[in-house]
């Protein structure tokens, strides 16, 4: 069974970037913050009630339309694919944020409603003000907010090349998590066709069926779990997998990516390096495969400078640490490539 996740109460939302590092990064694993932004407006309007909550974001919502996300009643939550995995359960909407807030109203209290959720939006381009009074910069000044608000959603278990501090403005969030190592246990579906960008696990953790995922009983037995009250955080290294389980009639999460493609950062990031070698390498014969597996681990996964320090620094090339003219060069270099 997964075990519960440690939690820090030490942490305040002043806390410096070093502070952070050393008390929650430099552990490389998933940390629960408990009350880490419990002094934001956005919480103590939440804690208040949920229309005080609406009204809060509704009287600083920008003009103009919101996008999200609607499945129907017996999605179980779920924003996933058909049955067929052919296409998704969900239907793209757009809307005013009065009228997002007014269909999530509409439906509280419902036995049988839809699932209705903004995702990911940048708190900037929806909302004045809200970014500003509701700060959070450990992992930097520079990475924006995003903004989750929605009913009783859940997000299928799967990871993000970034940095990922995920912040509870309202209602409680079950986070349940798994090391990137238990990939080959959790059932990942499609690469290039996601219901929202990153590859999911197929295996429900809900009511699990282990019959026809019987690997899925060794992921949890790897796994960790956490319930988040308001005004808690929970800390996600790149790539861990999580499954993330709104818990309330409405819930908001705020959340900041920092790193890889999903905080805006690294192009190309590891998933397109991944594309590009099942591109070259899986059809290659398998011990072929394991030759280039060794210069792999040579030189990206188990590289220490050791295996430059016998060339002279001004031969290393690519070997060396790269300047942004040289790598603009490879990625050019890398284009044409391709293109041919």
């Amino acid at each position: 069974m997964a075990f519960e996740l440690t939690s820090l109460s030490k942490i305040s939302e002043t806390s410096s970037v070093s502070v952070f590092t050393e008390a929650v990064r430099k552990a490389e694993k998933p940390i629960v913050i408990r009350g880490l932004v419990k002094d934001w407006p956005l919480v103590k309007a939440g804690n208040e009630s949920v229309l005080t909550l609406l009204d809060y974001l509704a009287g600083n919502a920008k003009s103009g339309p919101i996008r999200f996300l609607e499945a129907p009643d017996g999605s179980n939550g779920y924003f996933f694919y058909n049955d067929r995995l052919d296409g998704f359960n969900f239907e793209r909407r757009q809307t005013t944020f009065k009228g997002f807030v007014d269909r999530l109203i509409n439906h509280l209290g419902r036995k049988q409603a839809p699932v209705l959720s903004i995702q990911s939006a940048y708190v900037d381009e929806y909302f004045d003000k809200v970014g500003d009074e509701n700060r959070m910069d450990v992992l930097g000044e520079a990475v924006r907010a995003r903004i989750w608000i929605g009913n009783a959603t859940r997000v299928a278990t799967h990871n993000d090349d970034a940095e990922n501090i995920a912040c509870v403005a309202a209602g409680r969030r079950r986070f349940v998590l798994f090391p990137p190592e238990q990939l080959s246990n959790l059932y990942v579906g499609p690469l290039e066709v996601t219901p929202a960008g990153a590859p999911v696990s197929l295996a429900s953790l809900i009511d699990p069926d282990f019959d026809r995922y019987p690997k899925l009983k060794d992921a949890l037995g790897a796994g960790s779990f956490s319930e988040l009250e308001p005004g808690d955080a929970i800390y996600i290294p790149t790539l861990w997998w999580h499954h993330v389980e709104g818990l309330e009639a409405v819930n908001v999460l705020v959340n900041y990516w920092k790193g890889g493609a999903v905080g805006g950062e690294a192009k190309p990031g590891g998933f397109d390096t991944l594309l590009m070698a099942m591109l070259a390498l899986r059809p290659l014969p398998l011990q072929q495969r394991k030759a280039w597996q060794a210069w792999f681990d040579h030189y990206v996964f188990n590289g220490n400078n050791d295996e430059i320090e016998h060339i002279p620094p001004a031969m290393r090339g690519i070997l060396d640490e790269l300047k942004p003219d040289r790598r603009k060069q490879i990625k050019q270099w890398l284009i044409k490539q391709l293109s041919d």
